[in-house]
């Protein structure tokens, strides 16, 4: 049987962020109608593939790629290039009936009535019948599996030949988990699907091949039943086995990837030599490893119930979000009920500081940085913030983020420390609006969690 033509296949791809050299000689090949699914440990380079495709890249002055690729029988570029599903301010504030047609061309020519009717047909046919009622609310104001289930059809209607998608059931229950990927698997059956996700009972009930990414580069390409039943390479097998693994990342420049020769089994290439691991193990990113000390959960903590209106744990116990004490009820009133949850310092995002007197009537200090509304903090300043924090909470002390609202800075610096521990920033969006659905206000707010990450990555090794 003749091998059907990839969708999307690369030649010795690479990617860097200035100097830093993040994917070297990625030979990927994405084929029609069938789930490919991209697996790896934190940090190897899984959101960045899927980024750099997508083209959401290339304004990074920084960001600078290599390589031959090829999407649906040309070459990439410009605008033809896969879908890669997003979660944004704007979908989020429009109806879902104005999200799910709003990359139809055909769908703007139709009246109200009609494309109403479009849109109930297209979920019929898609599984999600259960939506079509809810089509002239705004998309926030649906749960979190039917506000990923309207990002994923958005994307699916504008045809492209391969949708990806990044950590779609990432913290569902598993009913609303399922339902998601019997989507994808019924958006296979007209296209292709490129999904990342680290749960392997997820990939294994959808995956047709998975691509294992560690050390910068693809470690196997398997069928999805051998990889999970007998992976071949040593990475595979401990992945399988633990969910993650440990791949020393190769010492080169920028210019050294871009001359490397291709080798016809890029995949399968030996591991490193003892002697060369010691060498470059002072530069070596080991994902399991990369963050020590995280911050877990209390084991006791007071529910979010008990602290002012508008407060709620990020991390039970130890980082919360909440709006500026005094803009809800009586400054001293809302103090006390943060001190009843244990909280010991602000972290106090409004352009003016807070009433220092009245912090220390109630046995609070805070750390100050001002941003303006509905902007977000510079990149270096939430680093810098990050760290900050991260003392403070191994120190022992419990922090609540504030701005005025306690929504758009407030929810911009919870996700920016989801970042900083090691989750994507658009898995970090998903988490803290599971939370809070109006945490993060601003297009430029996201982009500056992007660029967070972008920035975080080119530290790493």
């Amino acid at each position: 049987m003749q091998t059907p033509t990839p969708i999307l296949e690369t030649d010795n791809w690479g990617v860097a962020y200035g100097e830093k050299v993040i994917l070297s000689s990625l030979q990927l090949q994405i084929a029609p109608c069938a789930i490919t699914v991209l697996m790896g440990p934190v940090g190897s380079g899984k959101s960045t593939v899927l980024r750099s495709l997508a083209g959401l890249n290339d304004e990074n002055p920084r960001f600078v790629q290599w390589g031959q690729l090829r999407y649906d029988g040309q070459p990439l570029a410009g605008d033809h290039r896969p879908r890669l599903v997003r979660q944004h301010v704007r979908l989020m504030q429009s109806s879902v009936q104005d999200s799910l047609s709003e990359l139809v061309p055909q769908a703007h020519l139709l009246s109200g009535l009609d494309r109403r009717a479009w849109c109930e047909a297209y979920l019929d046919r898609m599984g999600f019948a259960d939506i079509k009622p809810m089509l002239a609310q705004t998309t926030v104001e649906l749960s979190a599996m039917h506000q990923r289930a309207v990002a994923i059809l958005r994307e699916a209607a504008a045809d492209p030949a391969l949708l990806m998608c990044d950590e779609p059931s990432a913290d569902l229950q598993d009913y609303d988990s399922y339902l998601l990927l019997e989507l994808l698997k019924r958006i296979a059956r007209e296209r292709a699907v490129l999904l990342v996700t680290h749960n392997q009972r997820h990939a294994q009930r959808v995956a047709d091949h998975v691509l294992l990414l560690a050390g910068g580069a693809v470690q196997e390409s398997s069928r999805a039943d051998n990889f999970f039943s007998a992976p071949y390479s040593p990475a595979g097998q401990q992945f399988v086995r633990s969910g993650s693994c440990a791949v020393v990342v190769p010492l080169q420049s920028v210019q050294e990837a871009m001359q490397a020769e291709l080798s016809p089994l890029a995949i399968q290439a030996p591991a490193p030599t003892a002697a060369q691991a010691a060498r470059q193990s002072q530069r070596a990113v080991l994902p399991d490893l990369a963050l020590a000390n995280p911050v877990l959960a209390a084991e006791h903590f007071v529910p979010s119930a008990r602290g002012p209106r508008g407060f709620a744990w990020l991390v039970p116990g130890k980082l919360a979000g909440t709006p500026l004490p005094g803009v809800v009820s009586d400054v001293d009133v809302d103090m006390q009920a943060l001190r009843r949850c244990g909280v010991t310092v602000l972290v106090s995002l409004t352009e003016k500081d807070i009433d220092q007197a009245a912090l220390a009537r109630n046995g609070l200090r805070n750390v100050h940085l001002p941003v303006h509304d509905r902007e977000p903090p510079s990149v270096s300043q939430l680093q810098m913030l990050m760290l900050k924090m991260k003392r403070l909470l191994l120190a022992g002390d419990v922090l609540a983020v504030h701005c005025l609202a306690g929504l758009g800075r407030t929810g911009t610096v919870l996700a920016a420390w989801l970042v900083f521990e090691g989750v994507t920033a658009e898995e970090a969006l998903r988490r803290v609006r599971e939370i809070e659905p109006q945490y993060v206000q601003s297009e430029q707010q996201e982009r500056s969690l992007l660029a967070y990450e972008e920035m975080l990555l080119e530290k790493m090794g």
